[in-house]
This record gives C-alpha cells, structure tokens and sequence, in this order.
C-alpha cells in the first residue's frame, strides 16, 4: 500500500503477528471492524499466510526465530497484494533497517501506532478517543 492511494484499502481479514502484549493494537483492529487473526511469531505468520487469504498483516514483533525484515519478505513472497504493515515505534536499533526494507517491498510500510490508528479510522469512521475509551 503506498501513500500515494487515493483511498485506502481495508483490513476485513487481518493477520496479527506479535510475540509480546499487543491489545492495544488488536483493539484498533477490532474497533475498525476487522477480523484479526493473531500470531505469535513471524514463522507461523508465514504458515498462514500460505493457507488463508488475508487482506493485511500486521507486524509488531515476530519472535526470535525470524526477525521482522525475513517476515516481510516471505509474507511478500507469499502474497506480494497484500497489504503488510510493520508498527514500529522508531527507537528500535532496527526501525531505521526495517523502513528499508518496507520502501523496496511492494504493499509494505512501516508506521508507528498513532499512524495504525489513523489509517484505520478511514475505514469504518473510528477515531482515537472511541478506541482509547474502551482501553480503559
């Protein structure tokens, strides 16, 4: 998915790839109206993906078996039209290694979580305040 789409494309059945506690973006996810399939880890990312038709994946975190980078490229591999969004919240050493590798990957891009939010919210009408009400 690139910035230059007039009009973005919606997540209806999302993969959910995240080794470590990731309500908050699921509840995104849930709160735009997809359906999310989740994961723990970038290798059973890719057994899915090889099985099931989704519309996105996103990636949080992937494990330590296969780091975000070979993910992307094998979830890209398997289904260079899906949309694959990397959450990175720019600190991490890799982030900077990450956005490379999302800028040659057709459909790919890395974004923080207020920029998942927002996307989101262009599906289904969603703002941040109705999503950060039912965190609490």
């Amino acid at each position: 998915m690139s910035v230059s789409d007039s009009s973005p494309r919606r997540f209806d059945r999302t993969l959910l790839v995240c080794s470590e506690d990731c309500g908050e973006i699921e509840s995104y996810l849930n709160c735009a109206g997809c359906r999310v399939t989740k994961v723990s880890d970038g290798g059973r990312a890719v057994y899915k993906f090889r099985r099931e038709a989704f519309d996105a994946a996103v990636l949080v975190s992937t494990g330590k078996e296969m780091d975000l980078a070979e993910t992307v490229l094998n979830l890209s591999d398997i289904s260079s039209s899906t949309a694959i969004v990397v959450v990175s919240d720019g600190a991490d050493a890799s982030a900077r290694f990450i956005g490379e590798i999302a800028a040659t990957v057709p459909n790919a891009t890395i974004m923080n979580r207020h920029g998942l939010q927002i996307l989101l919210e262009a599906f289904r009408g969603t703002s941040p305040r109705k999503v950060d009400a039912l965190n609490r």
